[in-house]
């Protein structure tokens, strides 16, 4: 399966400060947009053939089989489908919901990462995805200035404080004012990798 962070390519280039990591989210797109073209395209019964294991049998308005979630091993069929509906509940687990939620379960997504299941959902069965409208591309045209000062800006005040607080002590203990100058400089190059590094963690814990 191709996840949802595989739909759209990453952006070129890269601004020190600024992560070139591609969302998987469909950033432009309504939330709830993809949810509901994902319900719409894809019924339960359909993602419940292409996982279950087990035989699907009719019990009144509702289909039954073996539980599809990850980590339920279920002897005794406990995964009820009513089509008409298009919801299912699992019995065992006590859980249940529309064929989004029954991929965000199967696939690992968390609450907040709906709208990634249901993209995911909707490129497994080979719909397409809701498209990014013009006017997304040009206010991330109008707004990549400011994000690139933004990005600079915090790089640059990173740097200056790792080497006025790992560096420059060392420099007071350099007589010679051309040593002192040369070494400066040298210091002031391995500021960059370290600035980008720790610029880069603080991305990824706020994520």
């Amino acid at each position: 399966m191709v996840r949802a962070s595989q739909v759209y390519p990453a952006e070129e280039g890269k601004t020190p400060g600024t992560s070139n990591t591609t969302r998987p989210e469909r950033r432009g797109v309504s939330r709830r947009t993809v949810i509901d073209a994902a319900k719409a395209e894809v019924s339960v019964i359909d993602l419940v053939k292409s996982q279950a294991s087990g035989k699907i049998r009719k019990t009144g308005v509702e289909l039954v089989t073996n539980c599809v979630l990850p980590d339920h091993e279920d002897r005794r069929p406990s995964f009820s489908v009513n089509s008409e509906k298009n919801v299912w509940w699992c019995h065992g687990c006590l859980c249940g919901g529309d064929v989004v939620e029954l991929a965000r379960f199967l696939w690992g997504y968390s609450k907040h990462e709906v709208a990634m299941a249901a993209a995911d959902l909707l490129h497994e069965f080979g719909h397409p995805i809701p498209e990014r409208p013009a006017s997304w591309y040009a206010k991330q045209e109008r707004q990549k200035p400011v994000r690139s000062a933004i990005g600079r800006a915090r790089f640059d005040h990173l740097r200056r404080r790792l080497f006025r607080c790992f560096f420059e002590p060392s420099l007071i203990r350099i007589e010679i004012e051309d040593e002192r100058e040369s070494e400066a400089a040298l210091l002031w190059d391995a500021t960059a990798p370290l600035a980008e590094m720790m610029l880069e963690r603080l991305r990824g814990g706020s994520s």
